[in-house]
């Protein structure tokens, strides 16, 4: 019998607690830090580790939206069927289906503009590919 005592025991003293306790309720400070209006419907979102970049998935391609620039930096087609998308390591975008069900990892590799005007150079002013070297700087 000791043991039923125990617990009808332990079974009061847990409802005196929950009872005679005071609930707190937490609260929480925001602001909208910036809102950007869409050209279509979006279907997913996912952000770089560091924030700098953030994808919308829409249908039929992902937007690109650098937060540094304030702006869509790019527009990656994909296929209509995705409808969900997660940032992964090392550049890597996944993208998920349900029907058909598929899966899609995209790489994707920064393009860096540099102003190269006025500074010396060798080769053809057209060329399509620019090699900068920074050996100015410490």
């Amino acid at each position: 019998m000791k043991p039923s005592r125990n617990i009808k025991q332990g079974f009061f003293i847990l409802l005196a607690l929950l009872f005679l306790t005071q609930w707190v309720h937490a609260g929480i400070e925001w602001k909208t830090l910036r809102e950007v209006k869409l050209a279509g419907r979006a279907l997913d979102v996912t952000a770089s580790f560091d924030g700098k970049l953030i994808f919308s998935l829409t249908p039929g391609a992902i937007l690109v939206y650098s937060t540094d620039d304030d702006r869509f930096t790019d527009r990656i087609p994909v296929d209509t069927r995705y409808t969900r998308i997660a940032y992964s390591n090392d550049e890597r975008l996944i993208l998920s289906s349900a029907d058909p069900a598929t899966l899609a990892v995209i790489k994707f590799d920064p393009v860096y503009e540099i102003n190269i005007t006025n500074r010396p150079f060798k080769g053809a002013a057209n060329a399509r590919v620019t090699l900068v070297v920074f050996d100015d700087y410490q």
